[in-house]
């Protein structure tokens, strides 16, 4: 049940490379750059190979794609700078992974495509990005292998044994209280009784006896987990029991709440309809607005501080490759 209604934007990046240096943070510096041979084209030069113009757009386009508004043009330029970097930490990478002997597969290239070409509605539609993007079928395999084995090598020398002790997760959850607010949430488990699209007046009639059935089963005694477990037609909360959480009442769709809102924790509701479809859902919890305990967002706070973990360790990484690497900028931006 999607009791959210948060259109989610998607935006595509045709390069995989951009997709990568995206996920890294600026983890490079500029200072006192040389000046490479001139070349209206060549913004850098790494260790001799070159950065071009083209690839430079490209990635700031990626990174305009994803924002909910219209960039501040002023903020165009040190984006771009900003950009420049992160394609140069990329390239930095790239060679180490080269000299470490890291190869990747056709098989595993061609796995990561099909993979992407998923995000698309179908094969017209990816090979307009491409084409939007200005990329063949050949520059997004080569932009492909080279960030799956930078990928390798990062998850090789900087993931490795990346541990969050108790003590970590309890300071970082105490100095960031705040965050953890939350409004008058209500707790369900749910059971959907799903209607096909496109469905039929015979379609609808028979999902709706098929839930009332279930309703039935219910009100006889049965236990609520165990029917969404076998019953559900949304998987992936059945195995839990039907569990969805605590969720913010003001988040819950209208036909939903109203429901709801006369149950006290450990009653159900009748059959309720839905644009997902049929459902019965019971709540098993209510809380008033305040701070979320510790170990509902654990897991949370682990993964933020593992990610910074590895973004730290990322960092010094690149910084050592940068000592030592010759890098050169050319034509301005």
């Amino acid at each position: 049940m999607h009791v959210n209604r948060i259109r989610r934007r998607r935006a595509y990046c045709a390069s995989a490379a951009a997709l990568m240096v995206l996920v890294l943070p600026a983890l490079g510096s500029a200072e006192s750059p040389p000046a490479a041979p001139r070349d209206t084209d060549i913004v850098a030069r790494v260790n001799g190979t070159p950065i071009r113009r083209k690839a430079v757009r490209e990635l700031v386009q990626g990174v305009l794609a994803v924002q909910d508004r219209a960039p501040d043009p002023a903020t165009i330029p040190q984006l771009a700078k900003d950009a420049l970097e992160s394609l140069i930490d990329l390239d930095l990478l790239a060679q180490e992974s080269h000299a470490r002997g890291i190869t990747v597969s056709d098989a595993d290239v061609n796995a990561e495509i099909a993979r992407a070409r998923q995000g698309f509605p179908d094969a017209r539609a990816f090979a307009a990005a491409l084409k939007e993007r200005g990329m063949t079928e050949a520059d997004l395999r080569q932009d492909t292998r080279k960030t799956m084995a930078v990928d390798r090598l990062l998850a090789s020398s900087t993931s490795q044994d990346v541990t969050i002790s108790d003590d970590d997760a309890k300071r970082f959850y105490d100095a960031n209280r705040t965050a953890f607010t939350h409004p008058v949430q209500v707790r369900l488990s749910h059971i959907l009784v799903r209607i096909p699209d496109g469905a039929t007046a015979a379609q609808r009639a028979a999902a709706q006896a098929r839930a009332d059935e279930l309703l039935a089963t219910l009100r006889a005694g049965a236990d609520f987990a165990a029917v969404a477990r076998t019953q559900s037609d949304e998987k992936a909360t059945g195995a839990g029991g039907g569990d969805l959480g605590y969720i913010a009442t003001s988040e819950l769709p209208d036909e939903i709440a109203r429901e709801v809102s006369a149950l006290q924790p450990g009653q159900t509701s009748g059959v309720i309809a839905s644009p997902y479809g049929f459902m019965i859902v019971k709540v098993t919890g209510r809380r008033d607005a305040g701070i979320t305990p510790l170990p509902e967002v654990d897991a949370q706070i682990r993964a933020v501080l593992e990610k910074q973990a590895r973004q730290a360790r990322q960092a010094a990484f690149v910084a050592t490759l940068r000592k030592t690497a010759k890098i050169e900028y050319g034509a301005p931006l």
